[in-house]
C-alpha cells in the first residue's frame, strides 16, 4: 500500500485525484498549501510521494522545501502542478515532474503511479531483495535463501515497509502510521516489540533492521 500526500487547496481536485487513485493500492491525505497546515500534515507520518499544487502559490520555493526538511521522506518524489507560465522559469526547484493546467487527471494519475513502481520495488517485479532476504510483496511471502520466513500478518507489513523504504530512517509514530494506520491508538512500544520479534525471526540477518538512537528505525542499504 502505498500513500500519497496532496497538497492543494483545490478541494475538488484532491477529492477527484484521491478516488483516480483508490483502485491503484494508494491511500491519500489532503492538506492545503500554508505551511502550518503542512506542518501537521507532515507530522502524521512520511508519504511515498507528494503532488503539490503551485499554481496559486506565492512561495513555491519555501513550499519545497518544508516538503524535503521533513526527516524521512526527503528522497519522496515531488510532483509540480504549474501554471503555464511556469514553463519560462523551468526547472523550478527540486520537482521530479509537472504537469500544467489545466489538469489531466489521467495523466496525473499516470505520473504519480509511475513514480511509485520506480521508487517502491526493485528490479525483480515485486520481488524486493536486500542480501540473502527477499520480499515477494504480492504474494505475502519472505525467505531468506530457501527458509521461508513465518511472519504474522503485521510483521509481514512491518518488514515490507522497511526493506520497500531501504536507508530512510522511520520514527516510531511514523512507523505507526504507515504500518497499523492512522486510526490505530496504541502506543511507541507496540513498534519495538514487533521490530524486535521480527529481527528473532530474521536471525543472524537481524541487523539489517538498524536502530537510530533516538530517532527511531531504518532497514540498511
Amino acid at each position: 500500500m502505498y500513500r500519497a500526500l496532496i497538497i492543494t487547496d483545490d478541494w475538488r481536485l484532491a477529492d477527484t485525484l484521491a478516488s483516480s487513485l483508490a483502485g491503484s493500492n494508494v491511500i491519500t491525505a489532503n492538506t492545503g498549501t500554508s505551511l502550518d497546515a503542512l506542518d501537521i500534515a507532515l507530522s502524521k507520518g512520511g508519504p511515498d510521494i507528494v503532488v503539490v499544487d503551485l499554481r496559486l502559490v506565492e512561495s513555491s520555493d519555501r513550499l519545497i522545501e518544508t516538503v524535503r526538511e521533513q526527516p524521512g521522506i526527503e528522497d519522496a518524489p515531488i510532483i509540480g502542478i504549474l501554471p503555464e507560465s511556469a514553463l519560462s522559469s523551468l526547472p523550478l526547484p527540486p520537482l521530479d515532474d509537472f504537469v500544467l493546467e489545466p489538469v489531466s487527471l489521467p495523466e496525473l494519475t499516470a505520473r504519480i503511479l509511475t513514480r511509485l513502481i520506480k521508487n517502491g520495488t526493485s528490479d525483480d517485479g515485486n520481488v524486493v531483495k536486500a542480501g540473502k532476504l527477499e520480499v515477494d510483496v504480492d504474494n505475502y511471502k519472505a525467505r531468506i535463501g530457501n527458509d521461508t520466513l513465518d511472519l504474522t500478518y503485521t510483521e509481514f507489513e512491518l518488514l515490507r515497509f522497511l526493506v520497500t523504504h531501504k536507508g530512510r530512517v522511520f520514527t516510531r509514530e511514523a512507523l505507526l502510521n504507515r504500518v497499523w494506520g492512522y486510526d490505530y491508538y496504541g502506543g511507541a512500544r507496540t513498534v519495538d516489540v514487533h521490530i524486535r520479534r521480527l529481527r528473532s525471526k530474521l536471525g543472524p540477518h537481524q541487523s539489517l533492521i538498524e536502530t537510530v538512537r533516538n530517532v527511531g528505525y531504518r532497514f540498511s542499504e
